[in-house]
This record gives C-alpha cells, structure tokens and sequence, in this order.
C-alpha cells in the first residue's frame, strides 16, 4: 500500500525529533501542566475525579471551550491534510514551509490533553473526505501522543480504530509504546490486555511488542519481568533476557536485575539452554556497567559476586570500555580474572584501542609495569601494527622475555609485514630465524 505525504513526513518528523518512544516536547508540557495542577491544587482548585484526564476542573465554560479548541484543531488538521493530498497528486514535493507547518501542527497536538485528543480522534474519525492513509496517520499519531502518559486510553482508543490502521507498521508502533509505558506503571494490567486482545491482534502483539512490555515492566519489578517471559510465550528467550537486562540503568538497578537473574536461572533445567541464557545476561549486564566508565564499572562488577568462570565469561564487556581507560581495564583484568584466563579479553580491548589510537596505547605500554597483563598488551600491539610499522612492532616483540610468546609474535609480524616491502619481509625472516 502506498503510504501517503501526510503521513510519510509525520514517521519522519516523530523519528528524527522526537522518537517513537520519547517525547521530549510532550515531556516538557506534560511538566508544565502537573506545576500547573499542583499550584492550582494550593489555590483550593480541585481535579475532577470523574475525568482526571481533563486536567484542572475549573468552570464550564472553559470545559466547552477546550473541546471548542480540540474541534477547531481538527479542522484544521483535517483541512491540511487535504492540502498535502493534492500536493502527493500532483506529484509535488513538500517545501521548507510546508515542513514547518507540520512541526507547528505536532507542537499544537501536544499541546492537548486526554480527553481533548480523544475529540480530534472522533472528529478525524468521522471525516469522510480524507483518505485512509491520512486518516491513519493522524489517528496514529494522535495516539501515539496520548500514549505517552495515557497508554489503557491510548490502547482503548486503537481497539476503536483499528479498522482504520491497513498499515501495520503504524499499529505496531502504537501497540508496541502503549504496552511498554503501561507496563512500566501497571504490568498486570498490560498483561491482561494482552490476554484480552491477542486473538484480535495476533499480528501486531507480536514478540518485538511482548519485549517492549517486558522492558517496561523490568523497570520498577525486574522479577516479574522474568516471569512474563514465559507467560507472554515468547520464543526468543535470549532477547528478552537483554531487553530486562538493557532496562537496568543504574548500579542499584543492576544490582536489583542480577539477584533476580540468578532466582530466574534457579528456576530453569540445568543444559546448555540455562548456560548460554546466564552467560548472555550476565555479559548484558557487565557491558553496560563498563560503559558508565572504570571507576563505576569495574566497582559494580567487583561487588557482584561472580564466579571466577562467570568472570572469564563475562570478559567480553572489554568491547565496550572507553579508549581512555583502556589501560586501567587491562590492569584490573590482569588483577581480577583468574590466572592464565584473561588474555582474551585483554587482547580484545588492546586491539581495539591500537586500532582506534595506537600511539596512545604505545604511550600506556611504555609507561605500565612488567608483567602478565602487559606481555599480552605487548603481543597484541605488535600484531596489530604490523600492518603499517613492521619496524616498530619488532622493536616491541623484542621487549618480551626469551621463549614462546616472543617467537610466536614475531612469526606474526613476519606474516602481517606489508607486501609492498618484501625485502625487509625477508631480512627481518632471516635475522630472526622465522622460515
């Protein structure tokens, strides 16, 4: 199906500036609203507690004249929507204005609350002249605002429209964000949803749907989030592992996630499938406390009681370090892994670090004590910058004690020496003894 202008820049628009799942603008006036609410609540001005969603109860007339805006709004929404059909008729393309008009529109958009989005549904709902695919995209981006703080009312409201949605990329999207906002407040009553409406949707309740309601829900009950897994059925259980892991943004989080981990892996068969799912989680895990940096990373990781064996298997988080902190990386899974275990991700992370800044991981060699961490910095060095500083990458190999590991690096440097040098290739071969 084709997908109309009106709608193709309105995907455009809420990826590129606001994210699907991440309203900064609606944020913002949603904040101001609740200052609103609560200044108003000081001043004796109450909430009406029949319709909350309709914000501060006030008089009647400025009732009617919020669903006087919402009309009005409507129309004008539906009136260029009009508009940007012609333009896709006669094959035009939209200009820097036309653009800019339809930024205003979402501003105005979020401008409104609940119960007013719920008339602009209605009112485009009703609309008769706009076409299916206008007609979608405004009914989906209208619920895709409201489900920022509303998502049971957004939901309700796609229940009603979805007749309307041909697109399934467009109620994907609106299923996937309400599930995972309501699900971060009241998993149950997502899950129940769920239950309820799964038979209907089956397509657009799907496991990319089931992973963002996890996620959601792994944010304030990461062991409820472990139950859903089964519960929701989804098949692939190594993804769902991640998105309650990904969830945890914090060290405290984390901390919280891994007690919860461990009960979940408990409750599993020993095999393989358990193996591979604790290892996948708890490398997760680790990768993310690197990336808040050494000092924060290496003190959670120390603090989280792994195994030694788990330790080994976690050592691929050094994908995720930062170049500068390289050095201190090194160091510590020199200190923290089991002997003789931690090469690989020490080899890793000092691949990785020449490859993006070689002179600075030459500066670290040069400057760290001897030892096992450093002989395995030095071998990985020098086969790395092989390639284009042979010379230099011999010069290394030869700071490493008489044996094995010397002559097996410079066979390496032998095998990766430039192919435009043969000369010295062959040179370095002799006076070496590497035939």
């Amino acid at each position: 199906m084709k997908i109309s202008i009106a709608l193709s820049l309105l995907i455009l628009a809420i990826g590129a500036t606001f994210g699907w799942q991440d309203h900064q603008r609606l944020a913002t006036v949603r904040e101001s609203h609740a200052k609103l609410v609560a200044e108003a609540a000081k001043s004796g001005i109450t909430l009406d507690p029949a319709n909350p969603e309709d914000g501060v109860r006030v008089t009647k007339r400025e009732r009617e004249d919020k669903e006087k805006d919402a009309k009005k709004a409507a129309v004008e929404f539906i009136a260029f929507a009009k508009e940007m059909e012609a333009m896709e008729k006669k094959g035009g393309e939209p200009d820097e204005a036309t653009q800019k008009k339809i930024m205003e529109f979402m501003d105005r958009m979020m401008s409104l609350d609940a119960a007013q989005l719920k008339i602009l549904i209605a009112e485009v709902r009703a609309n008769k002249e706009l076409k299916d695919e206008s007609r979608e995209g405004l009914i989906g981006f209208s619920i895709m605002t409201l489900a920022s703080d509303h998502p049971q009312a957004a939901l309700a409201l796609f229940t009603e429209s979805s007749d309307l949605f041909k697109d399934n990329g467009m109620g994907k999207h609106v299923i996937s964000s309400s599930l995972a906002k309501w699900a971060k407040d009241d998993p149950m009553g997502a899950l129940e949803w769920v239950r309820t409406n799964g038979e209907k949707f089956p397509d657009l309740i799907n496991d990319d749907a089931k992973r963002g309601m996890i996620s959601g829900a792994a944010v304030n009950d990461p062991k409820l989030a472990f139950r859903l897994i089964s519960e929701l059925g989804l098949k692939d259980g190594d993804n769902a592992l991640r998105s309650i892991v990904d969830a945890a943004k914090t060290p405290e989080d984390r901390t919280a996630t891994l007690a919860a981990l461990r009960e979940h892996l408990a409750s599993l068969p020993e095999g393989e499938m358990r193996d591979q799912a604790s290892k996948s989680a708890m490398l997760s895990l680790a990768q993310n406390a690197a990336k808040e940096g050494f000092e924060a990373g290496s003190k959670w990781i120390e603090n989280a009681g792994f195994t030694p064996d788990q330790l080994i298997e976690i050592s691929g988080f050094s994908y995720n370090v930062r170049g500068d902190e390289t050095g201190q990386w090194v160091e510590w899974m020199g200190e923290n892994l089991p002997e003789g275990k931690s090469s690989n991700g020490i080899r890793n992370m000092v691949r990785n670090w020449t490859e993006n800044d070689y002179q600075a991981a030459g500066k670290w060699l040069a400057a760290t004590p001897d030892g096992p961490a450093k002989n395995i910095s030095i071998r990985t060095y020098a086969e790395t910058v092989a390639r284009y500083e042979p010379e230099s990458a011999a010069q290394w190999a030869m700071t490493l004690p008489p044996g094995k590991d010397r002559e097996e690096t410079l066979k390496n440097i032998y095998q990766r020496w430039p192919k435009d040098d043969e000369a010295a290739k062959e040179a370095f071969a002799k006076e070496h003894g590497i035939k």
